[in-house]
Parts: C-alpha cells; structure tokens; sequence
C-alpha cells in the first residue's frame, strides 16, 4: 500500500469577471458581487452577523450592523482564526454565494460547512468553489464559523454571565444564524427559502450531525448530506459535568485558562476579552460538541437513537479508507502481538469484543487493520448511524453511501477528503475521463437530492433507500454499484461500545 495519499487541491474560480450592474438588496443594505464569464454570480464575504469581538467574543453571534451606500462585496471575507499561514480574523463570520437565479426564481438551496476538526479551514479554498453547482441549479452558500478555542470554549464565568446558564457550542451557533440569514435574505438572489440543504464534509459532517440533533435549528433547513461525518465520544463532551472519555467542558475551559492567566482575582472575564486573538489561539484546550441542556438536552447519540432529531431527508456516507489520513505507516504496530496490545490498551475490558477486528491475521495486514480502526472509529461509525437514524423513523428518503475513488491510485482506497473535488466538480483540468464523468453523476446526485430529497433522478443510476432489513448503500465509483450491511458485525458492537462508555459517567 502507497504510504502517502495525496489529496489533489487546485484553483477552479473563474479568472474573467465583471461588476454586477444592479446592486441586491438585502436586510443590511446593498451589496454588488461579479459575474464570472460562465454567467454564474457571486457574492463573497457578506456579513452574517456582527464581528465577535471585544465585549461579543464568546457570545451568541448577534445581528450584522447595516451600511449605507452599496457595500462591493467581491472578495471572500478574512477566514476564522487558526494555526497557519492564511489570512484570518477574528472578524470573520462572512458568507459566500454562487448563483444563476434571479429574485423569484425558487431555486434550492445548498448551504456549505467546511472541515478541519472544528480548528481550521475557511469557506474561501478553493476547492469549495460553488460556481458547478450555481450552473447545475441551485444557490449554493458557503459560511465561515468560529474554529477551536474561539468558537468552542466553555468556562464556569462565560456560562454565569449567559442568560441560558451555558458557554460554548458558538460555533454551532453562529451555523444557526447563518441558516437564520438564509431564511431572511436568499430569495433575493433567486433561492427558495423553504427548500435548503445542509450539507459539509469531516468537522462539517459533524457540524450537520450536530444541526439535525438540535431543536433550535429546526425548520431552518429542509434536507441534509453529512459526508465522513466526524463525531466521536471524544470530541462530544459535558458542561458540566465528565463523560466516560474526557472531562466536563468547563473543567476543560478553566483549565486552560488558570494556565494561560494564572491565579487571577479581578474580572476573569474582562481579562479573558482583553487576551490577544494569538493568545487565545495558543491555549491548551480540547473541542468538543457540548451537552449543555439548552443547545444539546442530550448526548446527540441519545437523540438520533431515540428519533427525536429533525426529521428531514439524510444523505450520509463516508470513503472507504477514511483512517489514512490519520494513521501512518511508521507508527503502526511493528508485530500483530504490539497491535493486539494497542487495541486492548485502547478499548479496555468492555470493548474486548471488539478486539479481534482490528488486530491482522497476516503480519502485512497490520497497517490496514490501523486504517479499519481509525476510519470506523472516527467517521465511519457515526456516518451509519445517521443513515439508521432515518431508517429507524421509517423514512424512505434515508440514504448511505461508501466512496471508494482514489484519483491518485485507483487500485487504492478512498482517504479522508478525497470525495470533495468531486461532490463540488471541481477537479483539475488534467483529471481523466472517468473521473470527471464521476464528478459530475455525483454532483447531480447532490443537486438530485436537494431539489426533491432523493438522489433519483432522470439518466441516473438508481439509488436505493437505506432501510433496517436490507441495508443498502450506493457505493460511488466510476463504476456505481450496490452493496449491504458494510461493516455490520463491528460497527454494531462499536456502537454499543461506545454507548455504553459515554454512560459510565452520565
């Protein structure tokens, strides 16, 4: 197996533009955006809401302030704070749109989340360019959110001061305004507000996970696709109190905080509002989604299992070598007897059950069964459990499917990311045949989907519903097919695994 996976990322915005001519109007003010030469217009960095700066870091996000005059919004907005070399801010909850609509015009619409472990990344990459899916029919939306210690700390201090009792999850909530925003002003660029899909990939495929399991966003949203859905006990914590895997989120927070300040006797917060982006940047402290009983009433796996999260149509699924990404092969167990006390040491005595599938049979077989762990731990698992999530309510309009393209080496498998050029058909101009074919189908499906909440759809190949008894997914490939009960025997004794730790301590 190659020990390197390269994911191809690449320029696809138009060169050629012009000025729109008519400015829009929307609830803050004017805005004028660029034609690009296919006709498709776009609108970089509108505000969604106010910078959360100052007094408003670690706040609800609030409403954006309005301007005068026509604000020339042609350029992507500065990308949320993070580790490495783009430009960023803390002024940075902006928005993207890609359209062919006219006001009036009902279009579907699609609202982007990126990943990056809720720690990096930004609507403005290139790759998620949304000029192939304004041209195939929808108002495609791209929003920034606050990353890492911004847009996930909670503290006993932050939480006093909030009229709900609760601190963090600002990143889930400045989602929910930028749904809030769509609601308010996208038909004026040709969206229909009542038909919107929610979609985002890895950290963005949490982030839809975490939408569906919340009450505050219904009716925001209509359908969701959650792709290499990234939730795991590990990044999904209490506020108040510790789980079976790590410790409460404002234990977490304060922690972080006596270590960057000391013991401080004055106005913690004002102190920690006056902290410089970089040093808040620099904390020692762990994300995670919080049950915080006003956002989250309950852990998100208790919601889906119990079907109580928005009841929508779900597109879930995942690459089929998710994990090599995460795993190299250096730090692979050098022997199958390392590898077996890994996992024990990993999993304990309640997951001893699980043991055997991911310790190799075959000394060659060692780095795969890391990757087997890896991906169905960390994205795999919960990717399913969405798709049983629809089924279990009896929704005929739950779909799953396994990713299997490796661009770079198609005797491979599929790594993490490695489906997101071709969900946004956005691959490079030297791509094969085959691939651009397969981008293509696969961003019909999406479109598909989005207009009418199934995938199925004139001239392409037919999708079957995911339901309990037969458990059928589409696995996309240049050459779809059709395959059942993909990992079964492990990801149900994973699921009861990790169920059953998260309540140890609940």
């Amino acid at each position: 197996m190659k020990n390197l996976i390269i994911v191809f990322m690449f320029l696809v915005t138009s060169s050629v533009f012009a000025a729109i001519d008519e400015p829009v109007e929307i609830s803050t003010g004017k805005i004028s955006g660029i034609t690009l030469d296919t006709g498709v217009e776009a609108f970089l960095g509108i505000p969604y809401a106010a910078a959360p700066v100052g007094d408003l870091r670690w706040r609800a996000p609030q409403p954006p302030t309005p301007w005068k005059g026509v604000k020339i919004v042609d350029r992507h907005g500065a990308a949320c704070m993070q580790r490495g070399d783009v430009y960023m801010s803390e002024d940075c909850l902006f928005l993207d749109i890609w359209t062919n609509g006219q006001d009036g015009d009902n279009l579907p619409v699609m609202v982007w989340i990126h990943g990056g472990g809720w720690t990096f990344g930004s609507n403005s990459q290139d790759i998620y360019d949304g000029e192939a899916f304004a041209e195939n029919g929808v108002v495609l939306v791209s929003v920034n959110y606050r990353m890492n210690s911004f847009g996930w700390m909670a503290h006993p201090a932050l939480s006093e001061e909030s009229k709900e009792g609760v601190s963090g999850n600002y990143g889930v909530l400045d989602h929910i305004a930028a749904l809030e925003w769509v609601q308010e002003n996208v038909e004026k660029f040709g969206g229909n507000k009542d038909n919107v899909t929610i979609f985002g990939e890895s950290a963005g495929g949490g982030s839809i996970y975490a939408l569906l399991a919340t009450a505050q966003a219904s009716g925001l949203f209509h359908k969701a696709i959650s792709e290499s859905t990234w939730i795991h006990p590990n990044n999904v914590t209490n506020l108040k109190k510790p789980n079976g895997f790590q410790e409460s989120a404002e234990t977490l927070g304060k922690k972080a905080i006596d270590e960057a300040l000391g013991v401080f006797s004055g106005d913690i917060l004002a102190k920690m509002r006056s902290m410089s982006a970089q040093e808040v940047l620099d904390l020692d402290h762990s994300v995670a989604l919080i049950v915080d009983d006003w956002l989250f009433e309950q852990d998100p796996i208790e919601t889906f299992r119990k079907g109580e999260h928005n009841d929508v149509p779900i597109i879930s699924g995942y690459n089929d070598g998710e994990g090599l990404m995460m795993v190299r092969p250096a730090s692979a167990p050098s022997s199958i007897r390392e590898q077996r006390d890994r996992r024990l040491d990993q999993l304990g005595v309640s997951g001893k059950e699980l043991v055997d599938f991911y310790v190799a049979d075959d000394p060659e077989n060692i780095y795969d069964k890391e990757v087997d762990y890896s991906s169905d731990s960390v994205f795999i698992r919960a990717s399913r459990e969405l798709g049983l999530a629809g089924a279990r309510a009896g929704q005929p309009d739950s779909y799953l499917y396994v990713f299997e393209r490796n661009p770079n080496d198609p005797s491979q498998r599929a790594s993490h990311f490695m489906e997101v050029p071709y969900v946004f058909n956005n691959l490079p101009m030297q791509a094969s045949r085959a691939d651009k074919e397969l981008a293509k189908l696969i961003n019909d499906y999406w479109v598909q989907f989005a207009k009418t909440g199934s995938p199925n759809g004139s001239g392409l190949p037919a999708w079957p519903s995911y339901d309990l008894e037969s458990k059928r997914h589409q696995v996309l490939d240049v050459e779809i097919s059709q395959g059942q009960n993909d990992r079964k025997e492990q990801l149900d004794l994973m699921d009861v695994y990790m169920r059953d730790t998260y309540r140890s301590n609940n």
